[in-house]
């Protein structure tokens, strides 16, 4: 322990005082409670560690369904810790970590506290789990982190070794079709394919007959084109010049005289059959994108490019990019040496869990960085999550977006301990594109699970009939808890299970249970009672 106590004393102090800084900064103004605000800079402000403790502890009474309650969980444990009370540390922190598992300023301390108390294998791995998040995101930077990774390598982890990376030219994906063309026109009917085309080859999904909606109305003059009204009442008209999207919902965008590429502020939705505004949706109140009245200004808010580019579109340029949609170098790299002969570059068949998962990460991650990438598969550094909205996860630690499906996965043991990826179950190019709108394998069904989870009797798993919903895999494991703006999607932190514990605490609203998502006349005591007699009777 002496030999590494230095670093743990200093990397503790300082993970605290990153922590305290930040949470004065950002996370207070997001606090309307004022009592609430109090209670929490009073707990962040005192230095002696049973009183804080003690202000902790109290505030968890106080606000028990606050979604500051991981970092007041962490700041218990290091009060704890402070005062050698070393089993109390380690409580508070296995309850921070399950509300925000990814929290290297935690994860680290936790090692050494393992390590005290004699646990030395559970330490390592803890340890190198820090390691793995102090990569893996943005914050902290400098001492602090020097001083973490320091303290997490003297307890004995192990820093994840760094994945091979391919660097070469790009070939473009119409040379791809010479050898692959059954595949390659399986490729050309998906979404995946059609993220971005101009209109001259795009299926218009869109209701453009001539038709006024508040603040905007449609038209087709041989082509579509879409009128907004500026707030002195005068009309603008815009061409529809490139499409973006082709299952659910269809934007649309219009090249500025400037030759830049904006994307109009309303979208339509097949689901709905209605045209809607997409900034009012996504930006919090009063964003200057939302308001429609103003688009004529053309401003960097409503740039294809810098909004939307990098996902819509394959080898993203300073000024443009290379093809529209996602084409097939995007998802297996560089292929120019491919084409001429050489090896293929990068297969899904071999690669590591975490260099398939970094393919599609680089548009379904939503903390992503992303930037210009000199290697394949991309990797870009986070941002730590609790740098989001409140609004972006459940109050039980849960995201509540679809935006964060890589980073739900990645939670799962099925991707930790059991190796699975995105391709497990998506397939980029199935040959039921126009019907298979999720890209899912097996039709979707339990053979998604039991591909891996073989032998196991789903009736006396599941306690359901075999027909019924409640028997499906995906009712209990990957709920429909996760925004995808006009519908819910399923969570793919797929090992979760109904837990009446965390909806007892938070409620239905902010930690959805499967059980009552169906079972909407009963309660959570219900709920509590059931859940007790299935794991008695195992």
């Amino acid at each position: 322990m002496e030999r590494y106590h230095f670093f743990y004393m200093k990397s503790i102090w300082l993970a605290a005082l990153f922590t305290t800084l930040y949470a004065q900064s950002s996370i207070l103004d997001l606090v309307d409670l004022p009592t609430e605000r109090r209670a929490f800079l009073e707990l962040y402000e005192e230095r002696d560690p049973l009183r804080k403790r003690s202000h902790a502890a109290q505030y968890l009474r106080d606000f028990p369904r606050s979604f500051l309650t991981p970092q007041v969980l962490e700041a218990a444990a290091k009060a704890a810790a402070d005062m050698n009370d070393t089993g109390s540390a380690l409580a508070y922190g296995r309850q921070s970590l399950r509300l925000y598992p990814e929290n290297p300023g935690l994860l680290i301390p936790m090692a050494v506290w393992l390590h005290k108390s004699g646990d030395r294998n559970g330490a390592r791995t803890v340890a190198s789990e820090g390691l793995r998040y102090l990569e893996l995101f943005t914050s902290p930077s400098g001492t602090v982190r020097s001083a973490l990774r320091e303290t997490a390598v003297a307890v004995g982890g192990v820093a994840s070794s760094a994945q091979p990376s391919i660097a070469g030219a790009y070939a473009g994906s119409l040379k791809c079709q010479n050898c692959h063309k059954p595949v390659f026109d399986l490729w050309a009917q998906t979404g995946m394919a059609n993220m971005l085309r101009p209109i001259a080859s795009a299926k218009v999904i869109g209701d453009f007959s001539s038709s006024k909606y508040e603040g905007f109305r449609t038209g087709h003059d041989g082509k579509p084109f879409l009128e907004i009204r500026r707030r002195n009442g005068e009309w603008d008209r815009y061409s529809i010049d490139f499409t973006i999207g082709s299952k659910w919902q269809q934007a649309y965008a219009t090249r500025a005289p400037s030759g830049n590429i904006h994307v109009l502020p309303v979208q339509y939705n097949t689901l709905t059959k209605q045209w809607l505004n997409y900034w009012l949706s996504i930006d919090p109140p009063g964003s200057e994108r939302a308001e429609t009245t103003d688009f004529h200004r053309m401003r960097r808010v409503t740039s294809y490019q810098e909004n939307c580019a990098q996902c819509h579109t394959s080898q993203v340029r300073e000024n443009g990019y290379a093809e529209a949609g996602i084409n097939c170098e995007m998802c297996h790299g560089p292929g120019a040496s491919h084409v001429k002969g050489g090896p293929s570059r990068f297969r899904f068949a071999g690669a590591t869990k975490e260099q398939s998962v970094a393919v599609c990460a680089q548009c379904h991650a939503q903390s992503a960085q992303r930037g210009p990438s000199k290697s394949f598969p991309p990797v870009f550094q986070r941002k730590p999550y609790v740098e989001f909205a409140p609004r972006a996860f459940y109050r039980d630690g849960r995201f509540r977006e679809t935006t964060f499906i890589v980073e739900a996965f990645e939670r799962s043991a099925c991707y930790r301990k059991g190796g699975a990826t995105c391709v497990s179950c998506h397939d980029p190019h199935p040959a039921d594109a126009a019907t298979n709108l999720k890209s899912v394998k097996f039709g979707g069904g339990d053979r998604m699970c039991t591909q891996c989870h073989q032998g196991l009797d789903l009736g006396k798993h599941t306690r359901h009939a075999a027909a019924s919903e409640g028997a499906r895999c995906t009712s209990c494991h990957m709920s429909k808890i996760m925004g995808a703006l006009l519908f819910q999607a399923g969570s793919h932190q797929i090992d979760e299970r109904p837990s009446a514990e965390m909806t007892a605490r938070f409620g239905q609203a902010e930690s959805p249970n499967a059980c009552l998502m169906c079972h909407k006349d009963k309660d959570g005591t219900w709920l509590q009672e059931q859940l007790r007699s299935w794991r008695s009777a195992r």
